[in-house]
């Protein structure tokens, strides 16, 4: 937590003298279903590569989000972090629900698109933003790649999913929120399908990353990022 908050120190401490980094701001947009949506826009909006940040079920209340999108704009990438739930009246994780997030992330990153020095846009999802990602993954939203960090694919999405892009997924093997075998399913359906999908299972992590598991998930995620895809 101590490497994130000298990064967001040297964010907004640069942004004015290299022009490189931006500091943080709170924009919003409004989605095809007539939703004004708030999203955090962090980084450099010129990167080449764009990354669609997707919250947990504690939504932003919790600091390792906003953490995290410093740490990928400290490392050149334009980061938008989407206040999803405002596109629904309730935050359960229902299908219908499930349907409108996941149109939140398309609809960005297809806003994403937009910017002509983007090359690559990605999604990163954490726990119920990973399920949110990979729902709009199934469904062909414009992006590159996934990082799937301890989430899943709802059920209806599973059975319906008409593509999916380049997967990364990380897991730990005592997760009792999403059990290990949520992972290990999507996994296989990446071998039947032939799809490109890179795994990692920590041995000694439950549900969310701490220590050392925390620092190697943000360094396979760049990695995975900065793939030919």
């Amino acid at each position: 937590m101590r490497r994130h908050r000298l990064i967001l120190v040297l964010v907004v401490a640069t942004a004015t003298v290299s022009g490189t980094l931006q500091a943080q701001s709170t924009k919003s947009f409004h989605t095809a279903a007539g939703v004004q949506v708030k999203y955090e826009d962090f980084g450099d909006p010129t990167a080449e590569k764009c990354v669609i940040l997707l919250h947990g079920a504690s939504g932003l209340a919790v600091p390792l989000y906003k953490d995290q999108a410093v740490f990928f704009a400290a490392h050149k990438f334009h980061v938008l972090l989407p206040h999803y739930f405002d596109a629904t009246r309730s935050q359960s994780p229902t299908t219908e629900n499930y349907q409108a997030w996941a149109n939140v992330a398309a609809e960005l990153a297809a806003e994403c698109r937009k910017q002509a020095s983007t090359r690559e846009v990605f999604f990163i999802g954490y726990s119920l933003g990973a399920s949110v990602a990979l729902a709009a993954g199934s469904q062909g939203a414009p992006v590159d790649g996934i990082a799937d960090w301890y989430g899943s694919l709802p059920d209806d999405f599973f059975n319906t999913m008409k593509a999916m892009p380049p997967l990364l997924i990380l897991h730990g093997e005592h997760d009792a929120n999403i059990p290990i075998v949520n992972a290990q399913q999507l996994v296989q359906l990446c071998e039947m399908k032939g799809l490109h999908c890179d795994h990692h299972f920590y041995a000694d992590q439950a549900h969310g990353f701490t220590g050392k598991a925390l620092d190697d998930a943000d360094q396979r995620t760049i990695a995975f990022f900065s793939q030919e895809q």
